[in-house]
């Protein structure tokens, strides 16, 4: 089966940009080989359904080849990190990664080599506490957010302290942080807006000056939690979710909205960010049934729930699992939706890979494990965070080849 061409791309791109994003799948050839339909409603939302068959062939698939790593013992100037909270690659292919227990910014230079450390742990200006995450300006700034104190620290390349912004955040932490510098360059803020007792986190977005430019929502779920839930002595109470649940994230798109997945059912959507849906991605697939050792496993985790008075309705427990966990986009606006694997050791290396317009392009495993930090993808190079055989936060850098 022949892979999208990039004349195939670029005209289904031009026929998404007409009035009401209309893409009707009588325009397309689908005798190439992709086995799946695309129907748009009278709302304008392109629906793409794929069938589990991908459109790659055996011989166009992508591997995923590793090249080098950030933070092992590399020589005199090795870095180890204590625990990566937030890295960035800027234009150049340099590596800056923010440690979170020392609260400093290593810099690497391309091939590896430590640059410097910027930043220490501190209250003054250019210092950190509690920072969540590092974004490298499109001028090579180096932005620091510290929700709790909502706090933008900017940086000028080198690690000269510039200035300081203040910003309206939640004040709550994030592990990783839902904001940064989207494709489009603007920098997003989870900010908290409080309206008419009304209390909501919103999105604010700032130009590369750090001059505010709008407040937006970002997406909410469509999902009902079920939870446990117990009284405690006190007269409180406390409460965890059901395992195996469908859960629901949401990443930046490289058009300027935002990418949406629902885990239960494996669904993919593009939405505005006033909420309006452009794109509805499917793929068929099979629930995984939940196994004794999932079972297990689960009991295990609520260990801390039942210790505290606790119950847990095993029968409210689904008997199937998502088969997906998460994903992430990459520079040419493809998704990679994270499979959840049957063994432990394997999970964080198979992805589904589906092209910028729906179609499910195949599977891609990688040779290591990433961590749930979304990986950066700049012209052909992958960089994610893994662990090495102690425990110990790496950073690595592969090189996607493309038949």
């Amino acid at each position: 089966m022949p892979s999208i061409t990039s004349t195939t791309r670029a005209l289904f791109i031009l026929a998404c940009l007409l009035p009401a994003f209309g893409c009707d799948s009588a325009r397309y050839d689908t005798s190439d080989g992709w086995s799946g339909t695309i129907d748009t409603l009278s709302t304008g939302e392109i629906v793409v359904r794929n069938t589990d068959e991908p459109l790659w062939a055996p011989d166009e698939g992508w591997q995923i080849v590793e090249e080098m790593r950030y933070g092992s013992d590399t020589g005199d100037d090795a870095i180890f990190f204590g625990s990566i909270r937030s890295f960035d690659v800027d234009t150049q292919g340099r590596v800056y990664v923010l440690d979170d227990q020392s609260q400093e910014i290593h810099v690497f230079a391309p091939d590896g080599i430590w640059v410097r450390t910027v930043g220490t742990r501190g209250a003054g200006p250019g210092e950190f506490e509690n920072a969540a995450a590092v974004d490298l300006s499109r001028t090579g700034e180096i932005w620091v957010m510290e929700v709790r104190k909502g706090q933008l620290t900017i940086l000028d390349s080198t690690g000269n302290y510039q200035r300081t912004e203040r910003v309206n955040t939640t004040g709550w932490d994030f592990w990783p942080y839902p904001g940064g510098i989207d494709q489009l360059g603007r920098y997003n803020a989870l900010v908290l807006s409080t309206e008419a007792e009304d209390t909501r986190q919103l999105l604010a977005r700032f130009d590369q000056s750090s001059a505010p430019l709008d407040t937006i929502a970002f997406p909410v779920s469509p999902l009902t939690i079920e939870s446990f839930e117990v009284v405690t002595e006190d007269g409180g109470s406390m409460s965890t979710s059901v395992p195996f649940q469908g859960s629901f994230s949401w990443r930046f798109s490289s058009g300027g909205n935002f990418w949406t997945l629902l885990t239960r059912p494996y669904e993919l959507a593009e939405i505005t960010a006033d909420g309006r849906v452009l794109r509805r991605v499917t793929r068929e697939f099979e629930l995984s049934p939940v196994t004794v050792a999932d079972m297990q496993t689960a009991r295990e985790r609520l260990t801390w729930f039942t210790n505290q008075g606790g119950k847990i309705d095993e029968s409210r427990i689904p008997r199937t699992k998502p088969v997906v966990s998460a994903f992430f986009s990459d520079d040419e606006g493809n998704l990679w939706v994270r499979r959840i694997e049957t063994t432990p050791e394997a999970e964080g290396s198979l992805f589904d890979v589906f092209s910028a317009e729906g179609y499910f392009l195949g599977e891609v495993r990688f040779p290591f494990s990433l961590e749930s930090i979304d990986p950066i993808v700049r012209n052909g190079l992958l960089y994610g965070i893994i662990t090495d055989d102690l425990g110990a936060d790496l950073i690595v850098r592969a090189r996607i080849v493309k038949p």
